[in-house]
């Protein structure tokens, strides 16, 4: 038959189905080709089965989904409809494509109510309020009825599937229909390939069984020995229950797509915490994902056995209560865990086919812990789901409505309470050392500044206080900095995972309180250390002898002792001002390196936590592995610079403090300076030669006749000693302060009782430029206070009389404080002085320091911050180390500041 033929049959068929009217059944197709496929000679009208109806242009006939099905024609809708058979006791309308029986649907809507109403009660609204929402899902209205009589009466494995899918999506609330006891778990158990149970039944009984599962996988974490991986495995399934099939993890759980590819899977390394966070568009991921895909996770162990992987629904509420809320990893009792999950639900919120709300995984968080013996624990998974009002998402919108922040991440943890009793006994330890040593140095200090009278005071109680601070602060750090190395090249240095770090907010709070102390510590006695710098009595010693007398040409006067000068004075007390902030260390260096290191080198990357040494892969690092990395590569830099100056600089370029020490000698003065009231520090520079204030040909003579060892030894009582820490008699130190402290009360007085009248004198300009002028009462001050120590160091006075001697190293230690009832003790020390510079608390600062930069570095993860931060307190410490000092040094010396350059 002609193609014209047939198409004149298929218009007159439609124009007899146009003229019937009434609901007539005609279901019939024009065959044009026999059973075997060959053409017919003409066109045949045939019947279509009782369960089929022919398509639009009558070319073929389609069945319908069910074989208790029948099709009828409606002419109101020129189309057919599939109908159920309720001749055979079924309810005429069909129910996700199946027929269910008329008895079925009966029992299941005598018992519920609204089951296809979906709540969504967390849904984010602009200002970051939640509200609730309530949908008519078109989902459960085609799903729910066929999927529950079907797998309750009817015992089939997809109608089950599917009724597990819908309670996955009304998050098991227990008050969802859809998630009633009687319809969540089939009486008997469905086996798929491969799979040892479909279901994962919520009871906490059975989730603390499967929680507590050892799995025996290999975990080898090194390079060298091919790091395992976790073999998770995902079994999916379409919203009306279809088993997809088995797939091995990989992307799937991750939305972040700004990470690299190749770092996706990273993940799954044995070992290897990761932690990823990105904002994702919900209406750019729902026009992705337009179907909802729903999972099962397993783990896979050697074996090859699939063992099911708990979920801990953290939006999970059960009577009202949400007992899933705050997770303990290890602690299971009260909580309850689930198997099926999805990841975006873009189906459920569906009413009258317009998208009402979304809900995503925002976060999913992995946690694998490890057991005494070295073997993992079934991992478990931590999922919370945001939910938002699908009206107000914009693709083109950044704002945390429309894009929220999406998580992941895995950790592996282990229980630690046996390290941290051990950790606690150490502190306790240090804490006692501490203490003793505090008790030795407070008692040897009220010994140096208490009499038998006083008692103990608030100003002793304080003092207490600072040493206690001063003792601990180093035991501290370096019980911090042990530990944290251990837990580095424990945890960096394993082929297979045996070490894992603390991971816990307790732990952490431990390790950041004792690094917020130590720093506390630290900076209270970098402070006091400080102060007492500021605050030292200073006093240079002028052995220079007068050269005779000399009189005035004209004069009538009686001739007067020629003057000695003072700009030897003048000179070293500029001098020691410059040395007040010497050190070692340059800390501008030793930042500019930090920031190479771990940012220009990455080196930072190192502290993740990786099992690797070599993996320096940015990502999130680790609190006690940074700490480790940045104090043992800050120590390492400045021991490089103190040893180069030890054995190269000051061995053959200078040596800034001996050269200081050998100009006193060379400048006939000395220096006295007490930081305590009975303690201090002496150099001695008496000069061997007649006379320091002479003219280059005898300087140089002078030179020449020492360097011939034909004049004595510089040091004190013909040695080569020069250098001393100086323990005070009090009668001593009381004959000293009635010359020194009552003479300078009296300079200050007339000092100040001047100024108002220079000030009104002068412009301000002038004010600047000029001097202070030496009075009466300073020379008499300087003339009594020098008088009086060179008496004393010349064994003048009787009644004060020092011995010298080596200090023990017990001594050092203690700080014990010699018996000086009858007379002063001098140590010798050729670099004790130091202690009145920023040299000799360079220890301190750079432990002060390192503890700021790792707390700067941490909290504002940046190296470059840190090393900001920790200039300026460099710098806040040098100015004021130097603006103060300089002003003690003026005032203890008796000069003008401005003789101070």
């Amino acid at each position: 038959m002609s193609g014209s033929a047939t198409l004149a049959h298929k218009r007159e068929i439609q124009v007899h189905r146009e003229i019937n009217a009434v609901a007539t059944r005609i279901s019939i197709w024009v065959a044009e080709r026999d059973n075997t496929g060959a053409q017919l000679a003409a066109a045949v009208c045939t019947d279509c089965p009782s369960n089929t109806y022919p398509t639009l242009d009558l070319s073929a006939c389609i069945p319908c989904s069910d074989t208790v099905m029948t099709a009828s024609y409606s002419a109101a809708t020129n189309s057919y409809q599939c109908v159920c058979r309720t001749d055979l006791g079924y309810d005429p309308a069909p129910q996700d494509g199946k027929c269910v029986s008329s008895a079925s649907v009966e029992v299941v809507q005598s018992r519920l109510l609204n089951p296809y109403l979906v709540s969504f009660k967390d849904v984010v609204a602009p200002g970051g309020t939640t509200t609730s929402l309530t949908v008519r899902s078109d989902a459960f209205a085609s799903l729910y009825m066929g999927a529950t009589a079907g797998c309750e009466f009817a015992w089939n494995s997809s109608s089950c599937e599917a009724l597990s899918n819908l309670c996955a999506l009304q998050l098991y609330d227990t008050s969802a229909s859809a998630c009633q006891p009687t319809n969540t778990q089939p009486e008997t158990p469905i086996s798929l390939p491969l799979l040892p149970s479909l279901y994962y039944t919520t009871g906490a009984s059975d989730a603390g069984f499967i929680t507590s599962q050892v799995i025996d996988l290999p975990l080898a974490v090194s390079a060298e020995k091919r790091v395992s991986s976790l073999p998770l495995v995902l079994a999916t399934y379409s919203l009306n229950g279809t088993f997809i099939g088995l797939q091995e993890v990989a992307t799937q759980l991750q939305k972040c797509a700004s990470d690299p590819i190749d770092q996706l899977g990273v993940w799954r390394n044995i070992g290897h915490d990761y932690d990823t966070s990105c904002s994702v568009n919900l209406a750019s991921l729902v026009s992705k994902y337009p179907s909802t895909v729903f999972y099962d996770m397993y783990i896979k162990d050697q074996s090859d056995k699939l063992i099911p992987v708990p979920i801990r629904l953290i939006n999970y509420r059960s009577g009202g209560r949400q007992p899933n809320l705050n997770p303990d990893p290890w602690n299971f009792a009260s909580n309850t865990f689930f198997r099926r999950f999805f990841v975006v639900d873009s189906v459920s919120g569906v009413e009258n086919s317009v998208l009402r709300a979304v809900r995503i995984a925002s976060k999913i968080h992995f946690w694998v812990r490890k057991e005494s013996t070295g073997r993992i624990y079934v991992p478990i998974v931590d999922l919370t789901y945001t939910e938002r009002d699908a009206t107000s998402l914009s693709a083109s919108d950044s704002s945390y409505l429309s894009s929220p922040t999406v998580e992941f991440g895995i950790q592996y943890i282990t229980e630690l309470d046996s390290f941290w009793k051990t950790v606690t006994v150490l502190f306790a330890l240090v804490c006692v050392i501490g203490g003793f040593l505090a008790l030795f140095r407070a008692r040897a200090w009220s010994s140096r500044n208490l009499g038998p009278a006083d008692g103990w005071d608030f100003q002793y109680l304080a003092r207490c206080i600072l040493i206690l601070a001063e003792v601990l602060a180093p035991l501290l750090f370096w019980l911090l900095l042990t530990l944290s190395m251990y837990w580095f090249f424990a945890f960096k240095s394993q082929s297979e995972l045996k070490v894992l770090l603390p991971y816990s907010d307790r732990d952490m709070t431990r390790f950041n309180a004792a690094h917020a102390t130590s720093l506390a510590c630290y900076a209270l006695h970098v402070v006091t250390k400080l102060y007492q710098q500021c605050t030292a009595d200073i006093f240079l010693i002028d052995w220079e002898q007068s050269k005779g007398r000399i009189i005035q040409s004209g004069a009538d006067e009686r001739p007067k002792l020629a003057p000695i000068s003072v700009w030897r004075s003048v000179f070293l007390a500029n001098e020691w001002d410059e040395l007040q902030t010497y050190r070692q260390v340059n800390i501008e260096f030793m930042l500019l390196a930090m920031y190479f290191i771990f940012e220009g080198l990455q080196v930072r990357y190192a502290a993740t936590p990786q099992p690797d040494m070599n993996n320096l892969t940015p990502g999130a690092v680790h609190r006690i592995l940074l700490f480790a990395l940045e104090g043992m590569v800050w120590i390492g830099l400045a021991a490089v610079q103190i040893l180069f100056r030890k054995i190269v600089y000051d061995r053959y370029y200078k040596n800034k403090l001996f050269n200081f020490v050998d100009v006193l000698s060379m400048a006939n003065l000395s220096i006295l300076a007490f930081d305590e009231m009975c303690h201090g520090y002496y150099i001695h520079g008496r000069s061997i030669h007649p006379c320091a204030d002479t003219n280059i040909g005898e300087l140089n003579a002078y030179l020449r006749r020492e360097k011939a060892d034909l004049v004595p030894r510089r040091g004190l009582d013909d040695t080569d000693e020069q250098c001393f820490e100086m323990f005070a008699q009090k009668e001593m130190r009381s004959a000293f302060n009635k010359v020194y402290g009552i003479v300078i009360a009296e300079v200050e007085t007339q000092m100040a009782g001047n100024l108002a009248a220079r000030l009104q004198r002068l412009s301000p300009e002038k004010q600047l430029r000029r001097f202070g002028g030496v009075d009466e009462a300073r020379v008499r001050a300087y003339e009594t206070v020098n008088h009086f120590l060179k008496s004393f160091f010349d064994r003048n006075l009787k009644e004060f009389q020092y011995m010298v001697r080596e200090r023990t190293h017990v001594e050092r230690l203690l700080a014990k404080t010699p018996d000086v009832s009858h007379s002063t003790a001098l140590f010798h020390d050729p670099a004790c002085f130091t202690n009145l510079l920023l040299h000799g608390i360079e220890y301190h600062l750079l432990l002060f320091y390192v503890l700021v930069f790792s707390l700067a570095s941490y909290t504002l993860d940046s190296t470059g911050a840190a090393a900001l931060i920790t200039c300026l307190v460099d710098v806040l410490v040098r100015v004021g180390r130097r603006h103060f000092g300089g002003k003690n040094v003026a005032k203890k010396m008796m000069m003008d500041p401005k003789f101070l350059i």
